[in-house]
């Protein structure tokens, strides 16, 4: 997606009025871009304000995607701005297959690369919360739930998936 074609959410543009959102508390500005507004957000409230957020930015006509990812962050950004639409710009753009190649995530921000049966995908065994309960909610035969966290749940699900042979 290039630039032209999204939608500025960023600290530069108008937030409007957040003081229905309390609970959400800005990210440091390293953290904001003119195409992204990132707050923190506790966990023990995240499935009362999420809909609310949602339903309020849907209501100002704003074409954006809420992303709530590693139990407390939450990014608003424009509504093809996600990593699934990054990995299918790649390999349109470096002209791979998608037998050749396979995603990797553990968070909720990761969520857009699953979402789709043109990617192969790795979830590590140490993914968080919010994938998991994603992934068991849409289970998929092109998408691998490793056992070992980290590297090694990718080693894992790429021998599983035939790019490696077994060690």
């Amino acid at each position: 997606m290039d630039k032209s074609a999204a939608t500025g959410v960023g600290p530069r543009q108008n937030r409007g009025d957040r003081s229905q959102f309390t609970e959400l508390t800005p990210q440091p500005d390293s953290e904001q871009t003119d195409f992204k507004v990132s707050f923190f957000l506790d966990p023990s409230v995240a499935d009362q304000v999420l809909p609310r957020l949602e339903a309020a930015l849907l209501e100002s006509d704003l074409s954006i995607n809420v992303i709530y990812s590693g139990s407390q962050d939450v990014d608003v950004l424009p509504k093809d701005a996600n990593k699934g639409s990054a990995v299918y710009y790649l390999r349109h753009r470096l002209q791979f297959d998608s037998a050749q190649t396979v995603v990797c995530g553990d968070s909720g921000n990761d969520l857009a690369m699953f979402a789709t049966d043109a990617n192969r995908g790795i979830i590590v065994g140490n993914a968080q919360p919010e994938l998991l309960e994603w992934h068991h909610a849409n289970p998929a035969p092109y998408r691998y739930l490793a056992k070992a966290h980290c590297a090694g749940g990718i080693l894992e699900g790429l021998e599983h998936f035939g790019f490696l042979s077994s060690r």
